[in-house]
């Protein structure tokens, strides 16, 4: 597609994958490889020109949020362009998920509109275009348990659940000082 730019960038959390287009990001995809971030992207990459300068502003959100400012993906600008309405609903709901927490499918369901979608969240997270941007590693099954993960497998949910916890730990631990303090 014209005018479509793309960027692979190694993050501690994996490959991430960057496609925009003139109404900003369309695409991130976060993988283990280089080649596995390029194999996902596939047609959307297709044409597009390697230009790692214009996603500097996303690249520094993104290093941002891998150096603990958990508000840092909040910054990316997303191009949802030709997305249903629910996923687009959910995708939302999702990034309103406080980083380190984690919500079910039901709750995301209700959130973006139809508590009876759990499915429809199921398939909007499943279908997220976003990797780490819209935190899908924050929606796990209602028992309590991972359930699945596209960008990097169940071992990247958790590492990434785990950062976040100990930042939003250390943040609350900041917090209390601060008020201690005054």
């Amino acid at each position: 597609m014209k005018g479509l730019k793309y960027h692979i960038r190694q993050l501690p959390a994996g490959w991430i994958g960057l496609v925009s287009g003139d109404k900003g990001l369309r695409r991130a995809t976060l993988k283990p490889t280089p080649q596995e971030v390029m194999d996902d992207l596939g047609a959307d990459a297709e044409g597009a020109d390697d230009d790692p300068e214009s996603f500097s502003g996303v690249v520094d959100c993104l290093i941002r949020y891998s150096e603990g400012d958990m508000s840092a993906l909040d910054d990316i600008e997303l191009d949802l362009e030709g997305a249903p309405p629910f996923f687009r609903a959910a995708w939302g709901a999702c990034r309103r998920i406080p980083a380190g927490e984690t919500r079910s499918y039901r709750w995301l369901a209700a959130e973006a509109g139809n508590p009876l979608a759990l499915r429809a969240a199921g398939q909007a997270m499943a279908r997220n275009r976003f990797s780490l941007i819209i935190p899908c590693h924050r929606v796990i099954a209602s028992d309590g348990g991972l359930g699945g993960y596209g960008g990097g497998g169940l071992g990247v949910k958790e590492r990434l659940l785990r950062m976040e916890r100990e930042c939003a730990g250390e943040l609350a631990t900041e917090g209390a000082e601060n008020t201690e303090r005054y």
